[in-house]
């Protein structure tokens, strides 16, 4: 009898625990915007796969959930992950989603790049991605008069706002945003920073927004969340028009036409680390050389990169 009621406790404790392990859902934060669109699938479909799925607007959430805790994964600028990682921030870069996803914006035509010289330029990104960018590219454009760019924008959503409020500024915006702007301005002229890059450097793409997993989450765990995110990126790409309609019904600041129209140039592709972490140590070592300050003064060491073994 007493050996029957020990089985019978067991089990009770076992399915009481093997419930609650099942609730427990893996948290994730992700930005508004592109990085958030990749992985709209996902979210709309958060129930099944056992996620809890946050989005915020600009850095500053980013940078409280890597130096808390709060999350278990983290999409986030690859400097800002790198960044916090010599801080001894907890989380290791996965993989890259996003890529090259910058763009200039006039009113007026801009026939080459000489014709931004002395020109007023509203930009987004301080202490991150696009700062590195935009600094390294008008660094190397060799204008006779330098632009004067202005980093008061805290997203690229206001970047256009200042951008409507003066006749004569340009703006550096990302997809979405540059569809919407083109939606609200006729004749909007538009150069694509990322073919400038490529122009400059001969290096294809720049990696954005990366994948960041607290190392003490299971490996089983993550390798499941990447493979679905992986699936959730192709989907935006070979869906956008579906996709559109995930991001209107989970309240994106976005319309879906604009994500619709945006998904082509958004520069989506995830890439593990086995695929991406040769052009990530080669855009790490050129932030070392240009602006140490944007990685925290030094290149990450090898434990920075998640790998399933």
């Amino acid at each position: 009898m007493k050996k029957f009621l020990l089985v019978f406790l067991f089990i009770i404790i076992f399915f009481m625990f093997g419930c609650n392990k099942s609730e427990i859902k893996i948290k994730i934060i992700v930005p508004n915007g592109i990085p958030s669109i990749a992985q709209s699938y996902l979210e709309y479909n958060q129930e099944n796969y056992n996620y809890s799925i946050d989005r915020v607007t600009g850095p500053s959430p980013l940078i409280a959930a890597f130096t808390s805790g709060s999350h278990d994964i983290i999409i986030a600028p690859i400097n800002i992950g790198a960044n916090l990682y010599q801080k001894q921030s907890p989380y290791q870069l996965a993989g890259v989603l996003t890529w090259s996803n910058l763009q200039l914006i006039s009113r007026t035509e801009i026939l080459s790049v000489n014709d931004l010289s002395g020109k007023n330029i509203s930009a987004y990104g301080e202490g991150a991605i696009p700062e590195m960018i935009i600094a390294y590219l008008f660094n190397n454009l060799n204008l006779e008069i330098p632009a004067n760019i202005s980093y008061q924008a805290s997203s690229a959503q206001e970047s256009l706002i200042k951008f409507m409020q003066n006749e004569n500024m340009i703006a550096i915006l990302s997809e979405p945003v540059t569809s919407s702007a083109k939606t609200i301005i006729d004749n909007l002229y538009v150069i694509d920073l990322g073919e400038l890059w490529t122009e400059i450097t001969n290096f294809a793409v720049f990696p954005q927004a990366g994948i960041f997993v607290h190392k003490e989450l299971n490996k089983l765990v993550v390798n499941k969340y990447l493979d679905e995110l992986s699936l959730s990126a192709n989907y935006s790409l070979n869906e956008p028009k579906q996709t559109s309609e995930f991001c209107l019904e989970l309240d994106y600041p976005y319309e879906s036409s604009i994500i619709e129209t945006a998904i082509p140039f958004s520069g989506i592709d995830y890439q593990s680390n086995s695929e991406s972490k040769l052009i990530v140590e080669t855009f790490l070592e050129m932030i070392l050389t240009f602006k140490p300050e944007l990685i925290g003064g030094s290149l990450p060491d090898e434990e920075f990169y998640w790998y399933p073994s």
